[in-house]
C-alpha cells in the first residue's frame, strides 16, 4: 500500500502556527505607545514655548493716542538729567577750601604819569641839583625835633611803644614837599616817591600775600622798572607776580634753613586766615646781594651795589629777624646794599618777642639819622605800618628828593 506523504510546512508557517509571534507583537505595541506619548508631549508644550520666546523677543512700541480737540492728554514732564562736569584743577590747587580766583584779562590802562616819567631827563647821580627841591638837613632836623620827644616817653616801655606809636603821625606834616603818593593795594595802602629823573628802577617785594594791586599800579606809573618778589607760598603768588616781575619761592629771614612763619595758604583766600608753617628761609642780605644778582662790579669799586629804589616789607612777624641789618655799620653796609625807600609793617601781635626788637629799632633809626619815617598807621594792637625814606645816600637823594 502506498503511504501518502504530507507536505512539509515552511518556516514562516511554523512560526505563525506555534504562536511565537506574540512577543514580537508585544514589543512593537510598546514602541508605538511610546512614540504616540512623545508626539503628544511635543504637540501640547510647543505652543507655550513659542509664546514665551515671542514675548521675550517682542519690542515694546509706544501706542499713540489720537488727540482730539475735546480731549486733553496730560503729557509726562521730561526730566533732564544733567551730568556734573568736573572741572580740572591746576596741579598746585590740591588743598581744601577756596583758592585764589583770578580775574579775567582786562585792558591795561596806563597812569597818565607814566608818559610824564618818560619825558624826564636821564639821571646824572654824580652831582647835586641846584637848587634842591628838599633841604635834607632841615628835613632831618624837623623829623628829630618832632618824633624824638614823643618816643622818648616810651624808652624802656615796650608796651607803650607798641601800642601808642601812631601818636607820631602829626610829625608827617613836616614832609609835605616830598610828594609821597599812595599805591593802593587790595587790603592796604603802600607809599612811594617817584624819581625826578629817568633810569632803570629796582623794586623788591618781601611778602607778596596774594595781593599785587600796588605793584601793578606802580608798574603802570613808573616806566623801566624791574620787580623782584619773594613769598614762601607758591600759589597764587607765583602766577600773580610773574605777570610783571620775577618771583622767588622762599621766606626772607636772618639765617638759612627752616623757620616757622605766619603765612596765608591759598585755600584760605576768602577767610584770609593765616597759619604758622615751617618754610624755607634765606638770609635778607644774601637774597639782596647774591640771589637777585643786582650787584654791579666796576673795576674801581668791586663792592659797588646798584641801589634798590623801592622795597615793600610785609611778612607777618618775620621782619623782626633782620631789622637790625638796617643799622649803620650792619650787614647791609658791609655789602654796600642801599635801599632808597621802603614800606614796613611790623607785627609784634603775632611775634611777641618782636615788641622789644621794634622798640630798639625805633631808637636806633633816630640815632643813625639815615632814615626818616612817615605815614604811620596803627591797624591793630602791635601792628604798625610806616614809610621810610633814605636821606643819607647821595644817589637816593639826587634821584628822589632833589
Amino acid at each position: 500500500m502506498t503511504s501518502e506523504r504530507k507536505p512539509v510546512p515552511s518556516v514562516t508557517e511554523r512560526l505563525l502556527s506555534s504562536g511565537s509571534q506574540l512577543p514580537s507583537l508585544r514589543r512593537n505595541g510598546i514602541f508605538y505607545v511610546l512614540l504616540a506619548l512623545f508626539l503628544y508631549i511635543i504637540v501640547v508644550t510647543r505652543p507655550q514655548q513659542t509664546l514665551v520666546l515671542s514675548r521675550m523677543m517682542e519690542v515694546p512700541q509706544i501706542q499713540r493716542i489720537p488727540r482730539n480737540e475735546d480731549q486733553r492728554v496730560e503729557e509726562i514732564p521730561k526730566v533732564e538729567v544733567k551730568s556734573k562736569k568736573l572741572e580740572q584743577k591746576p596741579d598746585w590747587d590740591t588743598l581744601d577750601g577756596i583758592g585764589f580766583e583770578f580775574e579775567e584779562n582786562k585792558p591795561i590802562v596806563m597812569d597818565p604819569r607814566f608818559y610824564d616819567m618818560l619825558k624826564l631827563p636821564q639821571c646824572d647821580l654824580t652831582k647835586d641839583k641846584i637848587p634842591s627841591k628838599i633841604n635834607i638837613k632841615e628835613a632831618m632836623d624837623q623829623f628829630q625835633k618832632c618824633v624824638r620827644p614823643i618816643v622818648e616817653r616810651w624808652r624802656g616801655d615796650i608796651k607803650s611803644m607798641n601800642t601808642k606809636f601812631s601818636e607820631t603821625r602829626p610829625c608827617e606834616a613836616a614832609f609835605k614837599d616830598m610828594d609821597v603818593i599812595p599805591m593802593t593795594n587790595l587790603h592796604e595802602t603802600k607809599w612811594a616817591i617817584l624819581p625826578h629823573c629817568r633810569e632803570e628802577n629796582i623794586m623788591v617785594t618781601i611778602g607778596i600775600g596774594h595781593d599785587t594791586y600796588g605793584e601793578e599800579r606802580l608798574n603802570r606809573t613808573l616806566p623801566n622798572t624791574k620787580f623782584f618778589g619773594a613769598d614762601p607760598i607758591i600759589e597764587p603768588n607765583r602766577q600773580l607776580y610773574t605777570a610783571f616781575g620775577k618771583y622767588f619761592p622762599f621766606a626772607i629771614g636772618k639765617k638759612p634753613g627752616f623757620t616757622k612763619f605766619r603765612v596765608l595758604p591759598n585755600q584760605n583766600q576768602k577767610t584770609r586766615k593765616y597759619e604758622f608753617q615751617d618754610v624755607t628761609t634765606i638770609p635778607f642780605t644774601y637774597f639782596l646781594w647774591d640771589i637777585l644778582g643786582l650787584k654791579n662790579l666796576p673795576e674801581s669799586n668791586p663792592f659797588f651795589f646798584q641801589q634798590i629804589d623801592i622795597a615793600w616789607i610785609d611778612i607777618e612777624g618775620g621782619e623782626f629777624e633782620f631789622l637790625d641789618q638796617f643799622y649803620r655799620g650792619g650787614p647791609m653796609d658791609e655789602k654796600g646794599i642801599v635801599i632808597c625807600q621802603f614800606n614796613l609793617e611790623v607785627h609784634s601781635k603775632f611775634n611777641p618777642p618782636g615788641a622789644q626788637v621794634f622798640h630798639d629799632f625805633v631808637f636806633r633809626i633816630l640815632d643813625d639819622k639815615r632814615y626818616i619815617f612817615t605815614k604811620v598807621l596803627n591797624t591793630d594792637v602791635g601792628i604798625h605800618r610806616m614809610f621810610f625814606v633814605n636821606v643819607e645816600d647821595e644817589k637816593c637823594v639826587r634821584k628822589f628828593l632833589q
